[in-house]
């Protein structure tokens, strides 16, 4: 799968180190269990999100935007990003060691690492500190990649570098997008900049609204357009005109929910930088997400989601 080489999406927001376990068996909390398999990769909504959209688009076609530093931890996620074809623009990239206004983990490191756990019925459980807190700004290499690009997707982590980033996107022209997998009080007055704000079930959930209302309530709030996902069930999507629409992802058998939603996020900003209709753009990524979720590797579909047509 592959689109136009100068096709550009820039991604903004949190990097994690993904200590990823793969568990047959029930965890015991409290005492010790037994993994199957264990990865260490770059991880985090933005970063996997970029993974996905340069799958999709080509390598070198996207930008990641995020803090991550130096030391042992960042070294595996740049080369991990660097294979997977996904350029880093680093907020932190000047920092040395200690700490800045406790973005920092020590060792001149701004990376958040993540303790990831997939069950062996696919579902997973994520503990990371995230970057709800930073204070870390756009760079003026950021600004420059943004203003070259087609879209920008960000997902509420680092907030500053967040709303910069959709001002200076709407001020290029280019289309703006936002991961709303949860609720975070300062993105609520982020959504008069977003073009499609793509929420999640458990947004819907955390705000104690219905499907109906989680997208009346994303409209009201100012975004042009609302989708909800809801794992396998149908997005459904609506846009300021009133125009409604539902797609049925496809029917898979999910061994790996871990970053799926992500995958969604990363699809669709590919899908509207190729310039496709948004009920086009989310077949896209209700395809590019449930091959995500069809395999048990966090990097392993990447090679199936390239063989696919078109």
């Amino acid at each position: 799968m592959a689109g136009g080489g100068t096709t550009r999406v820039v991604c903004v927001g949190l990097t994690t180190l993904d200590v990823v376990q793969r568990v047959s068996e029930p965890v015991v909390l409290g005492g010790k269990s037994r993994s199957d398999a264990v990865e260490l990769l770059a991880g985090g909504p933005a970063a996997n999100a970029a993974v996905t959209a340069a799958a999709v688009l080509a390598p070198g076609a996207v930008t990641l935007v995020s803090a991550v530093g130096w030391g042992a931890a960042a070294d595996v996620v740049r080369v991990d990003l660097a294979a997977c074809g996904v350029r880093l623009v680093d907020l932190a990239a000047g920092l040395g060691g200690g700490s800045v206004g406790g973005d920092l983990v020590g060792g001149g490191s701004a990376l958040p690492v993540a303790t990831c756990l997939v069950h062996a019925d696919g579902e997973r459980t994520v503990v990371s500190p995230g970057a709800r807190s930073s204070a870390w700004d756009l760079t003026d290499e950021a600004r420059d990649e943004i203003a070259s690009c087609a879209a920008v997707l960000v997902d509420g982590h680092h907030p500053q570098a967040g709303e910069a980033a959709l001002r200076e996107a709407r001020a290029a022209g280019a289309r703006t997008l936002l991961d709303a997998g949860s609720v975070k009080d300062h993105v609520e007055g982020w959504l008069p900049l977003v073009d499609v704000a793509a929420a999640s079930s458990a947004y819907a959930h955390q705000l104690g609204l219905g499907p109906s209302r989680t997208l009346d309530h994303l409209l009201e709030s100012g975004c042009d357009t609302a989708l909800l996902t809801d794992g396998p069930r149908p997005v459904r999507w609506r846009d300021r005109h009133g125009r409604e629409h539902a797609t049925t992802p496809p029917a898979v058998t999910a061994v790996d929910s871990l970053g799926a939603g992500d995958a969604f996020h990363g699809a669709l900003a590919a899908g509207v930088a190729l310039g496709l209709e948004l009920p086009a753009a989310v077949e896209l990524a209700c395809r590019v997400a449930a091959t995500r979720v069809s395999h048990a590797s966090s990097r392993g579909w990447l090679a199936d989601l390239a063989a696919e047509p078109g």
